[in-house]
């Protein structure tokens, strides 16, 4: 996005507790406290390291620093989980008039 580091403005949430799909929530933290992920997946045993990494990259794409993220997979491909990440911290950063 861009070289300064973004905030995250309010809680926001994407996607549905359907099969295939993810939901992922962003809430701000306190300053300093980094990026605390919390996921949740029914394939983490097999997919788990590839799912945190994809959720760090894109969150890192936003130079986001201090955040709280909950993913609830039900076994979504690594572009669907991608793309809830990326619109749950467009609601939360960027288009704040949208609604979460």
């Amino acid at each position: 996005m861009n070289d300064e580091t973004e905030q995250i403005l309010r809680q926001a949430k994407a996607g549905i507790s359907d099969k295939g799909d993810v939901v992922v929530q962003v809430e701000p933290s306190e300053a300093g406290s980094g990026i605390n992920l919390d996921i949740k997946s029914k394939v983490m045993a097999m997919f788990g390291k590839q799912i945190r990494a994809s959720v760090l990259e894109v969150i890192e794409s936003y130079n986001l620093a201090d955040l709280n993220v909950s993913i609830e997979d039900q076994g979504a491909l690594d572009f669907a989980i991608r793309a809830r990440v990326q619109t749950a911290l467009e609601r939360a950063t960027i288009h704040p008039n949208i609604p979460a």
